[in-house]
């Protein structure tokens, strides 16, 4: 006998706000869905939630907007996303992100701004025209504290780009306990562009997905 948590709806929401000097980088990253794996009856879980109650949510704080005017040399702005899940599951969960497409470019018509090469295991510092994606502790990325950022030089701090929807997804948290209360995880997105990209707003969104252990 299972017991399946009841995910929480998708949804998606996109912004844009217009920068000075007439360049937009507006990233509407976030498509936010929830998924749930099927937990044994009674096997470490019976206690917190029976009978069907083991239900798992997730959240968002909305889109994130990255907003950057460029110069010659490159200008980088960090921004982040704050991901709640919350489960009653004893054994905790997983939360993981790719991208909503198998292109994980930030896209404006023809043009884009890639994704960052690097990996979760071994991120790099963003060069122009790259963005991507860090979260304080986990893997490679170190332990921060990273802050939100607008208009500066290429950040030393390291960043990965974020996996295509048919690649591996990174793992941005798990937990080994119950989240009754809700658990938050920052994402932070970094953004990199010199002036050899056109004007305009440049999206692509994630999926997030929170599974019961």
């Amino acid at each position: 006998m299972t017991q399946t948590a009841t995910p929480s709806a998708p949804y998606l929401k996109t912004a844009g706000s217009r920068l000075v000097l007439g360049l937009v980088v507006a990233t509407s990253l976030l498509l936010l869905s929830s998924s749930a794996a099927a937990i044994q009856f009674g096997k470490g879980t019976y206690g917190s939630c029976q009978f069907g109650s083991c239900s798992i949510s997730i959240g968002s704080s909305g889109s994130v907007a990255v907003n950057i005017t460029p110069s010659a040399s490159g200008a980088c702005t960090i921004q982040k996303d704050a991901v709640t899940v919350t489960t009653s599951n004893s054994s905790g969960y997983t939360l993981t992100m790719t991208n909503s497409s198998t292109n994980t470019a930030l896209v404006n018509g023809v043009a884009s701004i890639t994704a960052s090469s690097a990996t979760p295991a071994s991120p790099a510092a963003l060069t122009a025209n790259q963005w991507g994606y860090r979260v304080d502790s986990v893997d490679g990325f170190g332990v921060g504290p990273t802050t939100a950022q607008t208009n500066i030089s290429n950040p030393t701090t390291k960043f990965a780009g974020v996996p295509a929807s048919n690649g591996t997804p990174s793992t941005l948290a798990s937990t080994n306990a119950a989240a009754s209360s809700g658990a938050t995880t920052n994402i932070w997105y970094g953004v990199c562009a010199n002036t050899t990209i056109r004007n305009g707003t440049y999206t692509s969104s994630v999926t997030y997905t929170a599974v019961t252990n």
